[in-house]
């Protein structure tokens, strides 16, 4: 018969529970494992008053024994509520929680200690053989009342895990399936003995407990779970982002602060009343790039009187299935790096003029050495020349310096640019520049763009062969689109070398390729790549030059601009 068995059961039952709860207290820093203690240890108790229920002989310490169970089966849940928020890291218990969770389980026992009817109305011991006898009860409205609050904490436990391991990694899925499985066995046992199919004098729920308890100490005391558990990492990501000295803010999909780390607490004096407020009534400039998605640009923010720069970064949160739910904000501090980058530029500045300068003082001595010589002058000409090329690439540097930290995001009235830069007919030492483009022709693009077309009047008028080298910009029709601006660039030179053209075209360089090259390829390559920001925004429009050396047409390719959209611009 059942009760052969059930007593010795209900005693190991109890036993293996008492010994958890031991065990998982000596881990009970450890997320949960403190919930997980109090869940075991009420499980055993809770068995063991069942067990000497069924043990004692007389009424009086039947009933006593029933109402202690009675007592327990209310700790178990909580304690797995408890368990729910602290392993998803939602909420670490504290005294507040534990007094909330306390108030159901303290009004059950003063009904059932009380001996009213609101628990059970009627009890009567009943035989069920082999010598034992049980309590059995006809329930009250009280007893009905306690079964909800016992599922309804069972099943928010559940759906906190739920909720949180299917957003996770496999490894922390497998971890919640593993505790969905353990703590659905005393709900289910509970459920039969108390409702039915099977309903019985013996309650198994306690045992069920147990079980779950032994589930749930597979989950949070085994090293390779323990290491990935929700609560863990989400201890972890804190701990970092309290340490971080970036600003980190947290918005929801609607623009409202939801959490922030100390540096943005310093940084924007922030406390707690903030949470819940639009970021743009704590930082309007801010707030606007934020809705622009203007990641990675530098903004400029005061702190203690004194302006600071910061690398802004943007990303957005999503939630199950891609869902955007907000955005993480992030400010680091790059004020040092910038003010050593205007340092080294003002070294840089200051080392090219003092260069400058000597090479010009060197330059006056070779010319007087020059005017006082009456014999062969050619070597001390070509250290003129030779001087000349050190102070021009000089000038160069500093100029391609400037474009470098120039915006390339405007837009751009490229013919108004050129005609200012080399007039519509202009003879110049080295050669005639033709200007034939229209009044105004708006494209996107910034200096860079007006010094590819310097480099390639440059090189056409200096390695073309002729006796009157010209360069020609013309507006190309025929070419052009509503899209794209074409403008031809033409010299009267010989031509190109096929191979130097490949060198150019291709962006890169070969041992064949490399002795082949002449300076005007590598010098048009560069201003290219100058220009390549605003090409890798749009590569769908990408026009490539045709070449980029005398004598034979070059292109300077761009699109026509509006002011409001420059990313719709292309520049090579």
């Amino acid at each position: 018969m059942i009760t052969s068995w059930y007593l010795p059961l209900v005693l190991l039952a109890a036993a293996v529970g008492v010994g958890l709860a031991l065990f998982a207290w000596r881990a009970r820093e450890a997320p949960g494992v403190r919930a997980l203690s109090a869940l075991a240890l009420a499980a055993s108790l809770w068995t063991l008053a069942e067990g000497l229920t069924v043990a004692v002989g007389n009424y009086g310490a039947m009933v006593f024994w029933t109402r202690v169970a009675f007592v327990l089966s209310a700790v178990a849940p909580a304690a797995w509520f408890a368990f729910a928020l602290r392993y998803t890291g939602i909420h670490a218990p504290g005294r507040t929680l534990v007094a909330l969770l306390g108030v159901e389980p303290l009004a059950a026992a003063l009904l059932v200690w009380t001996n009213n009817d609101l628990i059970w109305r009627e009890t009567t011991i009943t035989s069920v053989g082999g010598g034992f006898n049980v309590v059995t009860h006809e329930y009250g409205l009280g007893y009905w009342g306690h079964q909800v609050f016992v599922y309804v904490l069972l099943v928010a436990g559940m759906s906190l895990v739920f909720r949180t391991v299917l957003r996770q990694s496999q490894r922390v899925r497998l971890q919640g399936t593993v505790l969905l499985m353990a703590i659905a066995v005393p709900g289910v046992l509970n459920a039969a003995t108390v409702l039915g199919p099977i309903r019985s004098a013996f309650d198994a729920a306690g045992i069920g407990y147990i079980l779950a308890a032994l589930g749930i100490a597979v989950v949070v005391l085994e090293p390779e779970f323990a290491r990935v558990a929700p609560a863990t990492r989400d201890a972890g990501r804190e701990a970092v982002l309290s340490e971080l000295d970036d600003a980190i803010l947290m918005l929801d999909n609607e623009g409202r602060i939801i959490d922030h780390n100390p540096a943005a607490t310093t940084l924007f004096d922030l406390d707690s009343a903030v949470l819940g407020t639009q970021l743009s009534a704590v930082h309007p400039e801010l707030a606007q790039q934020v809705a622009g998605h203007e990641s990675q640009e530098t903004v400029t923010l005061e702190q203690d009187g004194k302006q600071r720069y910061f690398d802004l970064q943007i990303a957005e949160l999503t939630g199950a299935y891609g869902v955007f739910s907000g955005t993480v904000v992030s400010l680091r501090d790059v004020s040092r790096r910038r003010q050593r980058e205007q340092r080294l530029d003002v070294l840089n500045r200051i080392l090219r003029h003092n260069i400058r300068n000597e090479l010009n003082v060197v330059r006056g001595k070779i010319e007087l050495s020059k005017m006082q010589l009456d014999g062969e002058t050619e070597l001390l000409g070509d250290a003129i020349e030779s001087l000349d090329d050190v102070v021009a690439r000089s000038n160069k540097v500093g100029r391609i310096s400037r474009l470098l930290d120039a915006d390339e995001d405007g837009a751009l009235d490229i013919a108004t640019e050129l005609k200012g830069e080399f007039g519509t007919k202009a003879s110049r030492h080295d050669g005639t520049v033709v200007v034939e483009l229209p009044d105004q022709l708006d494209v996107a693009g910034g200096p860079s763009l007006v010094a590819a077309f310097e480099e390639l009047v440059t090189n056409g008028l200096v390695h073309t062969d002729t006796e009157n080298p010209t360069v020609t910009l013309r507006y190309d029709d025929q070419a052009s689109d509503d899209t794209h601006a074409v403008i031809a660039v033409e010299d009267n030179g010989p031509g190109i070398d096929q191979q130097e053209r490949e060198t150019i075209t291709e962006g890169e360089e070969t041992p064949s390729n490399t002795r082949a090259a002449s300076g005007c390829g590598w010098s048009t390559g560069w201003s290219c790549a100058l220009a390549e920001p605003s090409r890798s925004r749009t590569p769908r429009q990408a026009v490539a030059s045709e070449s980029g050396c005398p004598g034979h047409q070059r292109r300077e390719t761009a699109t026509p601009g509006n002011p409001t959209k420059p990313d719709d611009a292309l520049t090579s």
